[in-house]
């Protein structure tokens, strides 16, 4: 009760630091002061006087000389609170908060029968699967679909946030899950973008890990890379494969080509550190951004001026109650 009262006596001290809700009342302080002036000339005009005599002079003494302004003193203050009150004064305290906003990622990857190849060990599909994984597992504000494909595009997982059901999807995915033979670049991509591009998120881009040129599929490449920048999704190729002699060798004119046309960047990736370096690159150029949120909180202080009104009216009737105010005034 005493810290409640302390901090009362605070806010009311620091009275001057508040902002107003309905400041024209704060022309009516005035008032109260003028109504009892006023009052206490009416009084004296109609107060009935009668002279005596004395030889020697009565002296007042000085404290009810003061107390006889306590009645109307009590009555301005409370129509004062009154009218502060009225005002709705309020504080404004800010609230800062971060906000993590996330990158829309499409992940497609290339699980044909070349992807098998074990020049790139164990196999270029499992590498890809492997640092796919542990780039995903450091993506906590991102939403990403993954989009396999060979001859054909297949959506395995459409795009969210459950870091699960991502690991789950990647980690179902096999070479000859999808009967069309070849590498259809284009519509893998054009896939991507479907599932991303409507999203609100302004960042969006497309990671593609494959190891070769387009080879089947109904949607040229270059048109899906025009799509993609269209939309202003970066497209980040990625051509997985050794450098040697192989009876699957790496083509990379179609990635580059798809990089360059929508703003991206080319990766060769010859071993698994090197996909791993990768991998790491893009998560440093692609962070997540923090969102400073800055929220206004509006803290009202009306309801400490009618607590004090209220008191100060109880005081007033109580004085009147007891007699106290009228033989002040006498």
């Amino acid at each position: 009760m005493k810290f409640n009262l302390f901090y009362s006596w605070l806010q009311l001290k620091s009275i001057f630091s508040y902002s107003w809700e309905n400041e024209f009342y704060l022309y009516l302080i005035p008032l109260p002061i003028l109504i009892i002036l006023i009052r206490q000339l009416v009084k004296r005009k109609n107060q009935a006087r009668v002279v005596l005599s004395f030889k020697k002079s009565l002296k007042q003494h000085k404290i009810t000389r003061i107390l006889t302004f306590l009645p109307d003193t009590i009555l301005t203050l409370c129509m004062v609170a009154i009218i502060l009150a009225l005002a709705d004064p309020y504080k404004s305290i800010y609230h800062t908060r971060i906000q993590q906003e996330g990158v829309d990622i499409a992940l497609g990857v290339d699980i044909s029968s070349s992807m098998l190849n074990k020049d790139v060990g164990p196999s270029r599909l499992a590498v890809a699967k492997q640092t796919a994984r542990a780039f995903i597992s450091g993506r906590k504000y991102d939403q990403i679909a993954i989009v396999a494909f060979a001859g054909a595009p297949y959506l395995a997982s459409p795009i969210t946030t459950d870091s699960s059901f991502l690991f789950y999807s990647l980690n179902g995915l096999l070479s000859r899950q999808i009967s069309e033979e070849g590498t259809a670049l284009g519509d893998a991509l054009g896939m991507c973008i479907n599932q991303i591009r409507e999203e609100a998120n302004p960042k969006k881009i497309i990671i593609l890990i494959s190891d070769g040129n387009n080879t089947a599929g109904n949607l040229d490449p270059t048109t899906s890379a025009e799509l993609a920048k269209t939309f202003k999704i970066k497209v980040y190729t990625i051509a997985v494969g050794s450098l040697q002699a192989s009876l699957d060798p790496v083509d990379e004119s179609t990635l580059r080509m798809i990089a360059e046309q929508s703003k991206g960047k080319f990766y060769r990736a010859t071993n698994k550190q090197t996909l791993q370096q990768i991998f790491q690159e893009i998560d440093i150029m692609e962070k997540s951004r923090k969102l400073y949120i800055r929220e206004v909180e509006h803290q009202s202080a009306a309801p400490i001026f009618y607590q004090l009104a209220f008191m100060l009216f109880f005081i007033n009737l109580l004085l009147k109650l007891i007699g106290i105010s009228n033989s002040l005034e006498d």
